[in-house]
């Protein structure tokens, strides 16, 4: 029979390895539980940043830039614009390559949405920060700026194509288009241009209010770009009903044209 003395010395030693085993599993749960913070927090972060721009643009970017530019480009996806016709085809893919262009110029940050025949359809497809060429030698930044606007390019153009909704149905909700171009969250707390790439043959969604003031100009490009062409008095016409419909959202600065992006030309109301 122990004593008790060494009834008592036993308890202890009992107590202690009891405590002990509880203080390594609170220091793993601990430490599982930071671990989960960290990497809930990074996705967070990761998010906001962006996750949809591609790892060969954010290699050549500079990520301490802050942009006072945000540059939001719908695209329409229906095959009335952007369907198998080389023209239509090339006419879009030169338009997404100018825009990028000039994001990469301006070192903005640069939204590109593609939607479809309904509201629901619109993806963003690229999410970019920041467009700002990170360098350190003046002499070889032009040959830097080049190739981040090849790469940058190839990347969006590859994101646009992929991106296309699936069109259930016939016809397009541009309205949709700048429903989504309005919901996007703000790259930055500079101005905020917005750009749509349709040839306005659209869903009667018309009466649908889109608040569009938060934009600094709204510029929508390729209006009529169809095959068989309308023709130009018709072109016209759909131009000025999509340039007042704008007006009407709130929209400041608005271009609308059946020609591409770099015509910036008004059409009256």
């Amino acid at each position: 029979m122990k004593s008790g003395n060494a009834q008592l010395q036993t308890q202890r030693e009992h107590s202690g390895q009891t405590a002990g085993k509880l203080n390594a599993l609170l220091v793993a749960f601990l430490t599982l539980f930071g671990w989960l913070l960290v990497a809930c927090g990074t996705t967070e972060m990761t998010s906001a940043t962006g996750t949809r721009c591609s790892d060969a643009v954010q290699q050549l970017v500079d990520p301490k830039v802050i942009p006072d530019l945000e540059i939001s480009l719908a695209v329409d996806g229906s095959g009335s614009f952007m369907g198998d016709r080389r023209a239509s085809r090339a006419f879009v893919a030169q338009q997404v390559a100018l825009t990028v262009e000039d994001a990469v110029d301006k070192g903005a940050a640069l939204r590109v949405i593609v939607f479809g025949g309904s509201a629901g359809s619109a993806r963003t497809v690229v999410e970019c920060p920041v467009m700002a060429l990170r360098y350190h030698n003046e002499a070889a930044r032009p040959a830097k700026l080049a190739y981040l606007k090849q790469v940058a390019r190839d990347q969006v153009w590859l994101a646009v194509r992929n991106g296309r909704p699936p069109m259930v149905r016939p016809g397009t909700s541009v309205v949709g288009g700048y429903i989504a171009l309005a919901d996007a969250t703000p790259l930055t707390a500079g101005r905020r241009e917005a750009l749509m790439l349709s040839d306005g043959i659209a869903l009667p969604e018309t009466v649908l209010a889109v608040d569009l003031s938060n934009f600094s100009s709204i510029g929508m490009y390729g209006v009529g770009q169809t095959e068989p062409p309308p023709s130009s008095p018709e072109v016209d016409r759909l131009a000025r009903s999509w340039h007042a419909w704008l007006i009407k959202q709130g929209a400041r600065q608005v271009v609308v044209s059946s020609q591409g992006y770099s015509s910036r030309r008004e059409v009256a109301p």
